[in-house]
């Protein structure tokens, strides 16, 4: 959409069973692909204004509670690999992209990508949908796609002028006239966009660095259990197994292949001081049941064969 474009959609106008498929057809046409259904029994209502904003477009919407999804199948046949910043400037809603699920609520500020399948529900006045094109923010910043379905942090610097650039932009339209303007507004909104996702993200890597260093140290504790796994860890730290993946994947690593490599290095260890009498002691004692995959790890692992260190005590 060019700036300063703007269109303006109603269902009071429209017979109350065609209005749902009335407000279908109309977000389609200007938001995601994605297959829809009211939330409601009560009736639907619902107004859009879609305006062009400098190099991002604005869809104002009230409405009642309904729910999107986008698929696979939507990805295949509708691609578009747009950032979407929604604002729930007052009503209430539910994200869910990427594994992580959110509520929204009054005044949250939530990213999701068009790019990935989502489950959106929302409902209420006012609510924003910023249409933002990928690379103005991913020329900037790394890992958009673990900082969706997540409510910005309103203490992290710049969340909350971002929040009223895009009320002001809601309440008082007219002064966007101009081109200048609006382009000018524009780009001060994804800048202020990119820091508070980059200090959103500072403050993600923080908490993971943490959540990673204790992990370290449960799985160190406790190489002699058999039933050490993603699950349990997660289980033991309060956290989904995809947090505990993520924490690990910024070391590049999975939690598994940690996991086995601390049991080599441990089995290695025990053999070279002599806390084990044998190699299968050494296999059984960190968790290997099978003595053939342990040898043959072991010498990938370390170039030499289990057997060997034992005769060199």
């Amino acid at each position: 959409m060019s700036s300063l474009d703007s269109f303006q959609y109603s269902t009071a106008e429209v017979s109350a069973n065609r209005r749902f498929e009335y407000w279908n057809d109309v977000v389609l046409r200007h938001c995601i692909p994605a297959a829809s259904k009211p939330l409601t029994d009560f009736g639907f209502d619902g107004e859009l204004t879609v305006r062009g904003v400098g190099v991002v477009d604005i869809c104002s919407l009230s409405s009642s509670q309904h729910y999107w999804e986008r698929t696979a199948k939507h990805l295949r046949c509708g691609p578009d690999d747009d950032l979407w910043l929604g604002f729930v400037q007052n009503g209430q809603g539910q994200m869910e992209q990427g594994g992580r699920k959110t509520q929204l609520e009054m005044d949250n500020l939530v990213l999701y990508d068009a790019a990935q399948a989502f489950r959106f529900s929302l409902g209420g006045d006012n609510i924003q949908l910023v249409r933002i094109p990928r690379h103005l923010l991913s020329s900037r910043l790394k890992g958009l796609e673990n900082l969706t379905a997540t409510v910005l942090d309103d203490s992290r610097p710049g969340v909350i002028p971002l929040r009223e650039m895009l009320r002001q932009a809601a309440s008082n339209p007219s002064e966007l006239q101009s081109a200048e303007l609006a382009g000018r507004f524009s780009q001060t909104f994804i800048d202020l966009l990119a820091l508070s996702l980059e200090l959103q993200d500072l403050k993600t890597a923080h908490a993971e660095q943490d959540l990673y260093a204790r992990i370290m140290n449960y799985i160190h504790r406790n190489l002699t259990d058999r039933e050490l796994c993603i699950k349990t860890i997660a289980e033991a730290h309060h956290v989904s197994t995809r947090t505990v993946t993520r924490a690990f994947a910024r070391h590049q690593v999975t939690p598994m292949s940690v996991i086995w490599q601390q049991r080599l290095l441990a089995s290695r260890e025990a053999i070279e001081s002599g806390r084990v009498r044998n190699v299968s002691q050494a296999a059984l004692d960190f968790g290997f049941s099978d003595f053939s995959h342990f040898s043959h790890a072991f010498r990938r692992a370390f170039g030499v064969c289990p057997q060997s260190l034992l005769r060199r005590r």
